[in-house]
């Protein structure tokens, strides 16, 4: 009989077994992240971690669920639909986002979740080609402050309606965050740079344009010749092309589905060039 309860630290050795069993990237600090930033519901049979799923509330109207795995000795018997209605009853009145596999695909399309896009996963072994930063005279680059936090926050959720001043904090606080701004201090993107996974993650990527996006990105990579990159990007927008330039080849395309009303960015305002992550968006 499985039973459902919430996730604690106790649980993250658990999980991180699981990814290693499903060859996902994930670290434990990767899953320690996830439970502070969200909350997670554990699935149990006898006593034993059988599976478990993440969800975070982004604002009052906005959510995301991820890192939804089930033991793949325990697969094929509901456990993962069980996981996602407990987490899916904490966000009642929220538009949720996932980023399903395609074996995922076909119980979020039964639970209410409609297709909207798909991002694309490019990555590296080995960053061979650093890009040169150039930047125009009338733009600057800096590293974020923690008094940048609350405009960050606003662009942030420019991009795809989430709230997420604790992500913003943290991102400023513990990682290499960088952002452009004009003769007029009005910023143009921003960005940070993570450990995660095998290596490094650039994400999320904030940007007005294309041009501002490679800017942050190319900053970002100095200093990372023969590391591990990875970077999310929507693939509805233009910056794959760039990245296999650089050596960072797609392997990977999830299907980014909504329950409720997807968000659409204003003219002229933020975009999402890059993602925190799969799970979190």
């Amino acid at each position: 009989m499985i039973t459902l309860r919430a996730m604690t630290r106790d649980d993250i050795e658990h999980g991180y077994a699981i990814t290693q069993q499903l060859q996902w990237p994930h670290r434990r600090e990767d899953w320690l992240q996830a439970l502070t930033l969200g909350e997670g519901v554990v699935a149990e049979e006898n006593g034993a971690f059988v599976g478990s799923a993440f969800g975070w509330r982004w604002g009052e109207q906005a959510a995301t669920i991820g890192l939804v795995v089930v033991n793949p000795q325990f697969q094929g018997r509901g456990i993962g639909k069980q996981l996602m209605l407990a987490v899916m009853e904490k966000f009642p009145d929220s538009n949720i986002r996932l980023h399903a596999t395609e074996m995922g695909k076909g119980l979020y399309e039964k639970l209410g979740f409609k297709v909207t896009g798909h991002i694309q996963q490019h990555q590296t072994r080995e960053l061979a080609a650093v890009p040169c930063v150039h930047i125009p005279a009338d733009l600057t680059l800096r590293n974020a402050q923690p008094a940048d936090a609350e405009l960050l926050t606003k662009l942030d959720q420019q991009a795809h309606g989430m709230w997420r001043p604790t992500l913003i904090n943290s991102l400023i606080a513990e990682y290499q965050t960088v952002l452009l701004q004009d003769a007029n201090q009005r910023v143009q993107g921003f960005a940070s740079l993570r450990r995660f996974g095998h290596g490094y993650a650039i994400g999320p990527v904030i940007a007005l344009n294309l041009d501002s996006a490679q800017m942050l990105i190319a900053a970002l990579m100095q200093g990372l010749r023969g590391e591990f990159v990875r970077i999310d990007t929507d693939g509805a927008l233009p910056l794959a092309a760039w990245l296999e330039t650089l050596g960072l080849v797609q392997v990977d395309a999830p299907t980014t589905m909504i329950r409720g009303t997807p968000w659409s960015p204003q003219a002229g305002e933020m975009q999402a060039f890059g993602l925190m992550t799969q799970a979190m968006a």
